[in-house]
């Protein structure tokens, strides 16, 4: 045992003396204070800082019920073991209520019994004074955390809140909400509900409605605005369901990041809707201007010797030559025009303009692409959904060519309202996803990233499923925003 600083109280030297044998014997790295009456170590403790003290009852001036009653006044919390020749029950008791960690009776054992005494009084202490400050500390972080916590008990019922949790929802009193069950709350969006009940740690974020709040009389609040929060529940000592001791709830107002989330959202998009009419302008141009002309050209170099039968035939083939070198020219233009921006998108729509491209690209590349639609007759799109599912196909398609070593791609496009559904599927050899996220991350790859980005855009869902030699599977979900005359209405889940 480590050092142990002990205090005896005892009036009777030759049972102190037998005491101290007994404790050096038993604790050779105990200090042992002796004091003849209780008042005397009263005025001691803060010089001495007792581990444990063994106090006679019967004594001169104070006993040792007193003595516990002064130690109860003064504040001390200090194991302390009873002993009396007497072996009255009701001191017994007496002394057990007023804090006595033990109590023994000078019988013909109590020698032998005193050491094992000693060593169970100082390892219960020693645990609840570890306990003792493990709850201090989880109070003051508790209390002084800048994240909101609430506690709940193993049926779901609110038992306490920190007042930065009370600040975050406009709560002036804890009473207000104490009792508040968590699987009542109408916050909670219902897959988290399923996910507690089956003892999982659940994360979201979600907008909370003070209005809505006031609506169902949940509680008051000083609040009326919205507020966009985002909560982790997990559970508390759950070692397994029969440890289950109830729930922690942490929320934070994430409003501001939101706000800049947001923000830097529309400034992307509109940086890719700046980029994509600038594609347009750029591949108009190409075509318009430099492919036009390019054409004149080439007309002009395969007419220059029609009025003229005298030209030499070595002339007429190196012109030959360079009317073949001006057709390349003409073609690299156009697909280059067409790559920075299809011209179908504008004339003939996603559907037919996906379709062409698909075909193109199988006929390019050793690759076979079968496309399908459905629902997308004479559906017209707004600029960004049109523009950002193609180039998402684009992308994932030069992905499949240049990585996946597939033969055969298969790609569906449905229109399902509220959402336009896109699905990619190839039969290639596959990767570990959340290995090749981070792969691409760290290496600055922008396939994925790029499709990712897109997607997010849209503020559509990315599903990405494949596996080593077994193909892989894109499943992309998008809001159904559909292009009108005058304006664009955007339909989304409610």
């Amino acid at each position: 045992m480590e050092t142990l600083n002990l205090v005896i109280i005892e009036d009777d030297e030759a049972h102190f003396s037998l005491m101290k044998r007994v404790t050096a014997k038993n604790f050779p790295n105990a200090s042992v204070r002796h004091f003849r009456e209780a008042n005397a170590c009263l005025k001691c403790l803060d010089e001495i800082s007792p581990d444990i003290i063994i106090t006679d009852y019967l004594m001169p001036g104070m006993n040792g019920i007193e003595f516990l009653k002064a130690l109860n006044h003064e504040g001390w919390n200090i194991p302390v073991i009873m002993i009396t020749g007497q072996g009255d029950e009701n001191i017994a008791v007496h002394a057990m209520k007023l804090g006595a960690w033990d109590y023994l009776v000078k019988s013909a054992d109590f020698f032998s019994l005193l050491p094992s005494v000693i060593e169970k009084v100082v390892r219960e202490w020693k645990l609840e004074k570890a306990l003792r400050e493990s709850e201090e500390k989880f109070r003051t972080m508790f209390s002084e955390s800048s994240i909101g916590i609430q506690l709940y008990d193993s049926q779901g019922r609110l038992i306490d809140a920190n007042q930065f949790c009370l600040d975050v929802f406009g709560i002036s009193d804890i009473q207000e909400i104490k009792g508040l069950k968590l699987f009542d709350n109408p916050n909670i969006p219902d897959d988290a509900k399923t996910k507690l009940k089956n003892f999982e740690t659940v994360q979201y974020e979600t907008t909370y409605d003070f209005e809505r709040v006031k609506r169902l009389n949940l509680y008051k609040t000083t609040k009326s605005e919205s507020i966009d929060i985002d909560v982790l529940i997990v559970q508390l000592g759950l070692k397994d369901k029969q440890n289950f001791n109830g729930y922690l709830l942490q929320v934070q107002d994430i409003s501001e990041r939101s706000q800049a989330k947001k923000h830097i959202h529309d400034l992307t998009r509109q940086v890719m809707k700046a980029q994509e009419c600038e594609r347009q302008r750029i591949s108009r141009d190409l075509h318009d201007y430099v492919a036009q002309d390019l054409s004149s050209l080439k007309i002009g170099c395969e007419t220059l010797f029609d009025n003229h039968p005298e030209i030499c035939r070595e002339i007429r083939q190196r012109v030959a030559e360079l009317s073949k070198i001006l057709q390349g020219s003409i073609m690299a233009v156009r697909n280059m025009s067409y790559n920075l921006h299809p011209p179908g998108l504008d004339h003939l729509g996603l559907d037919r303009t996906i379709l062409e491209y698909c075909q193109s690209f199988s006929d390019k590349n050793d690759v076979m692409v079968e496309y399908h639609s459905a629902g997308m007759d004479d559906v017209r799109l707004d600029f960004d959904t049109e523009i950002n599912l193609y180039r998402v196909i684009q992308e994932a398609l030069n992905n499949i060519k240049k990585h996946a070593n597939a033969g055969h791609v298969t790609v569906r496009l449905i229109a399902s309202f509220p959402k336009i559904i896109l699905r990619i599927d190839d039969d290639g050899k596959g990767f570990e996803v959340k290995k090749r996220l981070m792969t691409a991350l760290n290496e600055k790859r922008m396939g994925l990233r790029s499709i990712k980005e897109r997607v997010g855009l849209l503020n559509g869902k990315l599903r990405i499923q494949s596996r080593l030699m077994e193909g892989t599977k894109v499943f992309i979900e998008v809001p159904y925003k559909e292009k009108k005359r005058d304006s664009e209405k955007n339909y989304t889940d409610r």
